[in-house]
């Protein structure tokens, strides 16, 4: 019969929780088979589970011997400190807080990339942060043909980065300079307006680059091997949902867009369209609410040698939940 998987999620109330939550329910798991943990609990919050809703539970009554599988989602030292004792004592555990960059102990992982890691892997693993879920994703026959040399990318991140309250933020104004009210412009969230905005800051900054622009260059690292070079700009844009990137990738051999082409095609959870004419591409909306990985705008890069360019657009967190469950499945495969 079907392999019966119990999961434990730490961390509800972050987008990528409740996309993993949707995606289970959508997947046919039982609600009996899941269980939601925080850290620290007031009241009993709950959190929706397709038609049903889970109680959220104190991370003390979580007895690792009843599940297979341990998901942390959200940012707590504390929450981290127990899944490594998880992992120790065999329970499998995905870590996607992104709070610990892998390291050499803790692989990161992104499916059809470098999977073949689950192979040496213990019990303990890593995912990259969403962003780079999405870039990679997108970038799985390039990287299992060619070497990758260079990545130069232009991100353009929604409200979401900040979750709901970002998004909430962003409302909030557009609606306020639609009806002319004044706002202070350089205050909230995001430290100026994002309201009919681009912003060059997404999250704070480390030395001359932001968060996101760090996540980047370190998780693409991790994931393709120490000597692939990362340039990010990262930009808030005025929209709600997702991120839309274009992305410069240099390869030691040549590389071809129209063979890139052909393997974009067969990859999985990957879409593409790019007719060189009016709307024949796909935009940010057109990703909203999709757990696929939309491409358009396939070009030869003539900078450099061997080079390609491409437009990348998706749901970031809806991505990051399907590359999580995909990793799952063959990770608890390996018993």
């Amino acid at each position: 019969g079907k392999q019966i998987v119990k999961y434990a999620l730490i961390g509800y109330s972050n987008t990528l929780s409740k996309n993993i939550l949707e995606l289970l329910a959508l997947r046919g798991v039982s609600k009996k088979d899941v269980a939601v943990f925080e850290d620290k609990v007031h009241g009993a919050p709950k959190v929706s589970f397709g038609d049903e809703d889970l109680i959220v539970l104190p991370l003390t009554d979580l007895k690792p011997q009843d599940f297979d599988l341990v998901i942390l989602t959200g940012k707590s030292p504390v929450a981290f400190h127990h899944v490594q004792k998880y992992a120790d004592e065999g329970i499998k555990v995905i870590d996607a807080s992104f709070a610990f960059g892998g390291g050499e102990e803790v692989p990161m992982i992104v499916g059809g990339v470098n999977d073949s890691k689950l192979d040496c892997a213990s019990n303990f693993i890593t995912v990259p942060h969403p962003y780079v879920v999405q870039l990679l994703g997108a970038l799985v026959g390039v990287a299992n043909k060619y070497t990758i040399k260079n990545i130069r990318l232009s991100a353009y991140i929604a409200a979401d980065l900040e979750e709901q309250d970002g998004m909430s933020e962003l409302y909030n104004r557009t609606r306020r300079i639609l009806m002319n009210d004044t706002i202070q412009a350089n205050e909230g969230l995001f430290h100026k307006n994002l309201a009919f905005n681009v912003i060059p800051q997404a999250g704070s900054f480390i030395g001359e680059e932001t968060t996101g622009e760090w996540i980047f260059n370190t998780h693409c690292k991790q994931v393709l091997g120490g000597d692939v070079k990362v340039h990010a700009n990262c930009a808030l844009v005025s929209a709600f949902v997702g991120m839309g990137m274009y992305a410069n990738i240099e390869t030691i051999e040549d590389i071809d867009a129209s063979d890139v082409e052909a393997d974009i095609k067969k990859t999985k959870g990957v879409l593409f369209l790019d007719k060189q004419e009016d709307g024949g591409y796909f935009s940010l909306t057109d990703a909203q609410g999709e757990n696929s990985i939309f491409i358009s705008r396939l070009r030869q890069d003539m900078t450099v040698e061997n080079g390609i360019s491409l437009w990348i657009a998706g749901d970031t967190y809806k991505i990051a939940a399907q590359n999580i469950l995909a990793i799952a499945k063959q990770f608890l495969k390996r018993g």
